[in-house]
């Protein structure tokens, strides 16, 4: 599995960290950076899973894959909790 196609098939599991995040850190005020370490970390986790079960290579694929997740992140947080102003 290339390492784009794994970022991009890690969208819905990274969805379910954030309302997961959301709900820890509920009533806490300037929370997003501790929410998204939170949901970093779980994503880190599960590539290590996956890459451990499959063909190895946990770190090298987390290095590929890190910067994107962290922007899909970034992005679909600001989709899926956007605050109404």
């Amino acid at each position: 599995m290339n390492w784009l196609a794994l970022a991009i098939q890690l969208l819905p599991t990274i969805m379910k960290l954030a309302v997961i995040a959301e709900k820890a850190f509920d009533g806490k005020p300037d929370s997003g950076p501790e929410k998204k370490a939170m949901v970093m970390e779980g994503a880190k986790a599960i590539v290590g899973g996956i890459s451990d079960v499959s063909t190895g290579g946990q770190k090298e694929t987390w290095d590929q894959i890190e910067a994107p997740v962290s922007a899909i992140i970034d992005s679909a947080v600001e989709i899926a909790f956007r605050k109404e102003k």
